[in-house]
């Protein structure tokens, strides 16, 4: 069996109207305009982890209806504490930066100078000096 993997940094979107409707499908009993950024990022998080991959595809950026648009707004909470996922609260009425955060935006990139291989590595504040290029071994990295 020849199975081809592809990874892709993927943008989910989850609207307020679809996180209220999620809310209150839970049958909580807090009113969904009560709950704070933190809330609304763990709410989100829960929806996604418990979507099948049909209700997925309406989250998607640039997939189905989803636009550029919906991410573009002033940036009122976010949560960036584990490595590979970045999460957002914005205000698409108001207007502040792109939400263009990604996984990819905390490796470090490095480039040999000799073979001009690029590889690229998690810990972005790593002392380089000892490390050599895994495509000829070289230790002149930048």
């Amino acid at each position: 069996m020849k199975n081809v993997i592809i990874h892709k940094v993927v943008t989910f979107v989850f609207t307020e109207e679809q996180l209220r409707g999620y809310w209150n499908r839970q049958k909580q009993q807090i009113p969904f305009e009560s709950l704070t950024y933190e809330q609304l990022m763990t709410l989100a998080e829960t929806m996604l982890q418990n979507s099948s991959h049909s209700q997925l595809e309406q989250h998607i950026l640039n997939h189905g209806w989803r636009t550029k648009e919906e991410t573009e707004g002033f940036v009122l909470a976010e949560d960036e504490s584990r490595e590979d996922i970045h999460i957002e609260v914005i205000d698409t009425e108001k207007t502040g930066q792109k939400s263009t955060k990604l996984f990819i935006d905390r490796l470090l990139q490095i480039q040999c100078q000799n073979c001009s291989f690029s590889f690229y590595i998690r810990n972005v504040n790593v002392d380089t000096s000892h490390l050599k290029c895994p495509n000829c071994s070289s230790t002149d990295l930048t």
